[in-house]
């Protein structure tokens, strides 16, 4: 029963969701009231609430006494919240979305990076040299590769580099980055040789940062994100 009552939540969630990021719902419009919700998705307004109690955390909605459930202006939307994230890309201009994320990435990771190779110690370096590792043996078995299995590898990698940066506010968004890596992975060459032909790039950073060489993991990590974005606008375009 509670699992079918959290699917119900779930669905109206992305619903309603994916309907406000799309426009459909416009800053300022109100939603229709409980029992059309509730008629609308077949479910009863206990779930309906749970699902616009998540849609108020997520800054999409406010409760207004005697107006009813209002849509909020773009500004108090949480843009760092993983599902926002996913509708944003399924919504709108995915190649500025991606954009975006690659900014994102290249200021954050980059950084990290050269954090990294200031504080990082001898068992944070350890488990990013085991991370490229297995990436690089996942890679060499072509008969067993799969896409989604490298995907968690590679970001495996890059929450090490995160987490080895000592910096409290890096780890609390690295769930966030992980999820947005996870979406933008969907316009990324899939192609076992096009990740192979990235391994170099990886490792400059994992010897940059066992190395202590700030300056060379700042660099060696823009030098990734660049290389992965030019493989993004070509697979796009």
């Amino acid at each position: 029963m509670i699992n079918k009552r959290y699917k119900l939540y779930e669905f109206v969630v992305e619903d309603l969701g994916l309907k406000i990021i799309k426009g459909e719902y416009k800053p300022g419009d109100t939603l229709p009231n409980e029992e059309i919700l509730s008629k609308e998705f077949d479910v009863s307004r206990g779930v309906l609430r749970e699902a616009t109690k998540v849609l108020v955390k997520k800054g999409l909605i406010r409760l207004k006494p005697k107006i009813g459930t209002q849509i909020q202006p773009r500004r108090y939307w949480n843009l760092f919240d993983p599902d926002v994230l996913v509708w944003k890309f399924e919504a709108g201009d995915k190649i500025k979305f991606l954009e975006n994320i690659i900014e994102v990435r290249r200021i954050i990771e980059s950084e990290a990076a050269k954090l990294a190779a200031q504080r990082a110690g001898d068992k944070e370096i350890s488990l990013i040299r085991s991370s490229y590792n297995q990436m690089v043996r996942f890679l060499d078995d072509e008969d067993g590769y799969t896409y989604e299995e490298y995907s968690k590898l590679d970001i495996m990698f890059h929450t090490s580099i995160l987490e080895a940066c000592r910096n409290e506010l890096f780890s609390q968004i690295g769930y966030t980055i992980r999820q947005a890596l996870l979406t933008a992975r969907q316009s990324d060459n899939k192609d076992i040789k096009a990740q192979k032909e990235t391994l170099p790039l990886h490792l400059d950073i994992v010897n940059a940062i066992e190395n202590h060489k700030p300056e060379a993991a700042y660099v060696a990590t823009q030098g990734l994100v660049c290389e992965i974005w030019k493989e993004m606008k070509q697979k796009i375009s």
